[in-house]
């Protein structure tokens, strides 16, 4: 997502508030037609979790997918995911997974479904921008125990017997569009069945924060997020951190890109230089011929990005290119919370 300029935000206040006004009128009234039952969310025949947030981007939700779909795998269960697959070329029901072979590419899954289908072993990854539909599918081809609908809070066409919103700890004081990242307002997540503040390691929850959302919510944990020992290459090859002794050139596509940064320090990495693209970025010829460039005036041991961004970067294989995995992690007493919650032995 465009990186917002708190000055050019502040400059143009007067201009933005009669969007700001007309969009928070038009949440407001689609979720009261929702909670009078004007709109019906629709059930699905298996246990639906959804996994979502309050803002444009950057909560780590796709790792915390991860994080739950093998944690819920751990315990015995057939889990499935669902996505919409955001900025993918293609339309309507796609199998990006069976949970055994990919079925599809990158361009037509959209990059976050595609990253899943390949990390998670066992567990179908679908895509639909339909949910209901594709959860229909979903149960009828794959009878898991239960779906995790990514990215659907704010999707309430389909009911979910679990919602968990995820909320960045480095956010101060969110703001509703325009000003701000948020698509709705804070006090919604009183919807939630509970409130993760993301990434606590990097940047802890303000207690502010942490009050604010209390107030309407009240299972509220945390979690972290780690880098892993080993970098992924592009042929999925495991190359350990402690292996890289020199600089390196760091590239991301990623809706928080300030937390990459921090990730790559605490994984030791001396970046000299950080590529920021918009999130979902579709790097042109342009941004790939000058990544290359930057890498080799500067002699660097590598170059270094996220496992979403690491399939786009296919025209810099010749490259010693790396992914720098990261995974979710909670306290033992968190976790149990947290299964109980959505009634798992």
């Amino acid at each position: 997502m465009p990186q917002f300029d708190p000055q050019s935000i502040k400059k143009y206040r007067l201009l933005l508030w009669p969007l700001a006004l007309f969009y928070r009128l038009l949440i407001f009234w689609r979720n009261i037609y929702y909670n009078i039952g004007f709109f019906v969310s629709r059930k699905l025949p298996c246990k639906v979790i959804s996994i979502g947030n309050l803002s444009l981007g950057g909560t780590g939700k796709t790792p915390f997918v991860l994080y739950l779909a093998n944690t819920l795998k751990t315990k015995g269960l057939s889990v499935a995911v669902l996505s919409r697959g955001y900025k993918r070329k293609s339309s309507g029901t796609l199998v990006v997974s069976d949970g055994q072979t990919i079925q599809s590419d990158l361009k037509n899954s959209g990059d976050e479904p595609f990253m899943l289908a390949e990390k998670l072993d066992g567990v179908p990854v679908v895509v639909d921008e339909n949910r209901y539909r594709g959860g229909q599918f979903i149960c009828k081809e794959f009878k898991p125990d239960i779906i995790l609908l990514d990215d659907a809070f704010q999707h309430r066409r389909v009911y979910r017997d679990v919602d968990i919103v995820l909320i960045n700890s480095a956010h101060r004081q969110p703001k509703l569009l325009p000003y701000g990242l948020l698509r709705e307002p804070l006090k919604n997540v009183r919807r939630a069945d509970a409130v993760i503040f993301t990434k606590a390691n990097l940047t802890p929850p303000s207690e502010n924060l942490i009050n604010q959302v209390s107030k309407y919510c009240g299972f509220t944990i945390q979690s972290e997020l780690l880098p892993e020992a080993n970098l992924i290459g592009f042929d999925g090859s495991a190359k350990p951190l402690n292996e890289i002794n020199g600089s390196v050139v760091a590239v991301s596509g990623v809706g928080d890109p300030d937390s990459f940064e921090v990730i790559l320090e605490e994984a030791g990495l001396d970046y000299i230089h950080h590529f920021r693209h918009d999130d979902h970025a579709d790097y042109t010829e342009m941004d790939l011929e000058v990544i290359r460039e930057v890498y080799l005036s500067a002699e660097a041991e590598a170059i270094i990005t996220t496992e979403k961004d690491l399939a786009k970067l296919e025209p810099l294989k010749d490259l010693p290119l790396f992914a720098l995995p990261v995974s979710v992690s909670l306290s033992v007493e968190d976790e149990e919370r947290l299964l109980e919650l959505v009634n798992v032995p």
